[in-house]
């Protein structure tokens, strides 16, 4: 039994990165902190801060190192010798990374494919889902309590993954791509929102599909699906 375990677990770890929607699940263990199930090169997008812009909506612009916390769905930026995240993320109308677009719809969004109205993006982060308490014989049960959270958040309320947890806590790290434009904003990759956000080019859509046999779980095929809804662009 253990053998087909660890063989799940092996082709479960190796397939993930051609899925659509990707789930990865860490357990932090009570006395140890956050932080330290993700080393740097897992926490941020890139492996050092950059020099990139982020651009607002009414015009004004900053440029300056910036790097994409993975762990904590924000921007972040360096002043001094202190790691801030980029404030007023709803004024932003983009951030620039190198050759690398962000776009701000409830959370970082980095486009992959395509231009308005068809923007593939993919949206990363760290999701707190449960935390665990020991129960008979040494087994561990789901709390199944959200105030129980607490323990990771700081006096402000903000999340603090340096703080030594007093529990078990469960975290997944999400990995899912979305469709959208800059006008209407973006929505989980998947067929049925595809025809609500381009309801006059059903018909097409659906064509396209049959045609093509398109993988919704397939990065590579979402691209090229992009490419194809470039062409309803006014």
């Amino acid at each position: 039994m253990k053998n087909i375990t660890f063989l799940f677990v092996y082709l479960f770890l190796l397939v993930s990165p051609l899925t659509g929607q990707e789930r990865t699940t860490i357990t932090v263990k009570a006395g140890t902190r956050v932080i330290d199930y993700f080393p740097f090169n897992e926490r941020y997008r890139y492996p050092e801060f950059i020099q990139g812009k982020v651009m607002f909506k009414n015009g004004n612009y900053t440029v300056t190192k910036f790097n994409y916390s993975i762990l904590y769905g924000e921007m972040h930026f360096i002043q001094g010798k202190d790691t801030l995240s980029v404030a007023n993320v709803k004024d932003i109308r983009y951030v620039q990374i190198m050759q690398d677009t962000f776009y701000y719809d409830d959370g970082f969004h980095e486009a992959l494919a395509g231009y308005d109205p068809a923007i593939m993006t993919v949206k990363q982060w760290v999701k707190l889902s449960d935390k665990t308490k020991e129960g008979a014989y040494g087994t561990r049960t789901s709390t199944g309590s959200v105030q129980s959270y607490s323990g990771i958040y700081d006096q402000g309320g903000r999340s603090n993954y340096h703080l030594v947890l007093q529990e078990d806590y469960i975290f997944t790290r999400i990995t899912d791509y979305y469709i959208g434009n800059t006008r209407d904003g973006f929505v989980l990759y998947k067929k049925n929102n595809l025809l609500k956000l381009f309801p006059d080019y059903k018909r097409e859509i659906e064509n396209y599909l049959k045609s093509n046999q398109i993988n919704f779980k397939s990065r590579e095929d979402l691209k090229k699906l992009t490419v194809y809804l470039e062409t309803f662009r006014k």
